[in-house]
């Protein structure tokens, strides 16, 4: 199973809080049959965010969680139309949420962090990501 689709891809939403960007990850990610138990699964991810904030800089986030609720490694991309309130100094826009199981085969989860970071660097596909209507070319720019 591929780590990304279109269907684990929402561009342009209004999400109202931090709550509701890391539920609508869990959603995505339960409509992909990725997902065990959507409860366990936020759970895990908020518990992660307790330990430091998934905040990077320019308004992009990465949640992420290592956790038995998860069944195959995904990665989904949300982009906001506006703004949520990530933690008390940043705001968040862009949103990257990993999932994976918990037992962590080969470190995946560590190259999948160390993978779209780069990626997230890197001046010509970072205007893709940001600002491309089409799901297929952001999934390019990000596969690629």
């Amino acid at each position: 199973m591929e780590l990304i689709n279109d269907s684990l891809v929402a561009l342009d939403i209004d999400l109202p809080s931090k709550q509701c960007v890391i539920e609508k990850i869990a959603d995505l990610l339960e409509e992909s049959d990725r997902l065990i138990n959507r409860q366990q699964y936020i759970k895990d991810v908020f518990e992660r965010e307790e330990i430091i904030s998934t905040y990077i800089d320019d308004m992009i986030v990465i949640p992420h969680a290592r956790s038995a609720a998860i069944n195959n490694a995904s990665l989904v991309y949300l982009r906001l139309n506006q703004p949520v309130d990530w933690n008390a100094t940043e705001k968040a826009k862009f949103v990257f949420g990993i999932a994976v199981p918990a037992d962590n085969v080969d470190n995946e989860y560590l190259k999948i962090l160390a993978t779209f970071a780069r990626k997230l660097l890197d001046d010509t596909i970072k205007p893709i990501i940001f600002g491309s209507k089409s799901k297929e070319e952001i999934l390019v720019a990000l596969l690629s």
